[in-house]
């Protein structure tokens, strides 16, 4: 069984919120340093998207070395949802099954459109986490630094 309650959430996100809920602060939260270079499973598509995406989300700090392959998987995600919208778009969305007579019997999704939907589902979720959806950002507040500020020292920690 699974821990209870909501995930935890990041402690740099905790700080730029204002810690709203007042609860006390991982100042041992592990802090991955290395090279973020994309993983070698990536081409084409994917890896454009990897570029896309990388230099913003090093910027804000949400990208780090530990987090290169959750990354990578996203743009993998990305590209097979591409392909798959291609299909849609040129028709392939709805399965017409007709009767002996040429009548319309029933109409089912077809694999094209059922995989778009899942990439999607698991596309968004992974949105969520990097904070690439307006209301994975709308909490964060971005706040000045100044010498007395709690999450410059946390970081410079």
């Amino acid at each position: 069984m699974g821990k209870r309650g909501p995930r935890p959430e990041p402690t740099l996100l905790k700080i730029a919120r204002g810690n709203p809920g007042k609860r006390k602060i991982n100042k041992n939260e592990p802090k991955p340093t290395g090279e973020v270079i994309p993983p070698s499973y990536l081409s084409g598509k994917s890896l454009e998207k990897w570029q896309e995406l990388a230099p913003g989300l090093l910027e804000t700090g949400v990208l780090t070395c530990a987090d290169t392959e959750a990354l990578g998987r996203y743009c993998v995600l990305w590209e097979q949802f591409q392909k798959y919208l291609e299909q849609v778009r040129a028709g392939l969305d709805v399965l017409v099954i007709k009767d002996e007579s040429g009548n319309v019997k029933y109409m089912q999704s077809t694999p094209a459109a059922v995989m778009l939907m899942k990439l999607q589902t698991a596309l968004l979720r992974i949105e969520q986490e990097y904070g690439l959806t307006p209301s994975a950002r709308g909490n964060i507040v971005g706040k000045k630094e100044t010498e007395d500020d709690p999450a410059k020292k946390w970081l410079s920690s």
